[in-house]
């Protein structure tokens, strides 16, 4: 998406970088390559990517 910056999620366990993305109202289970460790990412609500406003940072679409 233009104009949107991606959270970096990264391993609890030693600060590995697993993936750059937008988690939305979603659950993710990554196994870490370095660590082998599984580690459950939780997205953000909804209510904090939805803004009406027109040039709001938090607009989709």
């Amino acid at each position: 998406m233009p104009g949107v910056s991606y959270k970096e999620y990264r391993c609890p366990h030693d600060q590995k970088l697993l993936f750059k993305g937008i988690l939305i109202d979603s659950e993710v289970e990554v196994k870490c390559r370095d660590c082998k460790q599984l580690v459950v990412l939780k997205g953000e609500p909804v209510n904090a990517w939805i803004c009406k406003k027109e040039h709001c940072p938090n607009r989709i679409g």
